[in-house]
């Protein structure tokens, strides 16, 4: 019994193989550079440039973003003071009418005539006598009316006395409002 035969040709490709490695768990495999492809160091850079160049992007469209929602939100916090700031001020303008009713009320002469016949017996004045003040601190014997010059010296006592009693009536005769001018 024979050999089998062998075929051998001359005409094969003799291509070489690539050249193979044992690559370890972990370690990271670079294939190696062809003319086509960038270096592995330079597409890392080009990648992380990319990388760096979206992040940015996306903080400056994530700030542009906040600040609209806090500017629309200081817009709205002043649209409600506004509004509570309106409401307010419509309702003290209401009080301040009511307070010049009221004063314009209590201040009728009928009602100050009312008032000072009743609670103090105070009659209209029989005549009326004027003393001028602009030109001088004192006045002259000749501008002080007869009634007045021929009052004893008491007449600082009976002046205290009139001016409590006019400050009595004002009292009686506003009340709890006072004299306020809505002015």
């Amino acid at each position: 019994m024979g050999m089998p035969a062998l075929r051998r040709d001359s005409h094969v490709d003799a291509t070489p193989r690539p050249r193979l490695r044992v690559v370890k768990p972990g370690m990271r495999f670079a294939a190696a550079p062809t003319s086509k492809k960038q270096s592995p160091s330079r597409a890392h850079a080009a990648a992380r440039d990319a990388f760096r160049f979206f992040g940015i992007i996306v903080a400056a469209v994530a700030l542009l973003g906040i600040g609209r929602v806090w500017l629309s939100v200081q817009a709205a916090e002043a649209s409600i003071d506004s509004t509570t700031l309106r409401r307010e001020i419509k309702q003290e303008r209401y009080v301040g009418d009511m307070l010049e009713i009221q004063q314009s009320a209590l201040a009728t002469p009928s009602r100050i005539q009312a008032i000072a016949g009743t609670t103090m017996g105070m009659a209209p004045a029989c005549t009326v006598s004027y003393l001028d003040m602009r030109d001088s601190d004192t006045p002259s014997e000749a501008e002080v009316p007869a009634e007045i010059a021929a009052v004893s010296p008491s007449s600082g006592l009976l002046a205290r006395a009139m001016d409590v009693a006019a400050g009595e009536a004002q009292v009686l005769l506003v009340g709890d409002v006072g004299l306020v001018s809505s002015q």
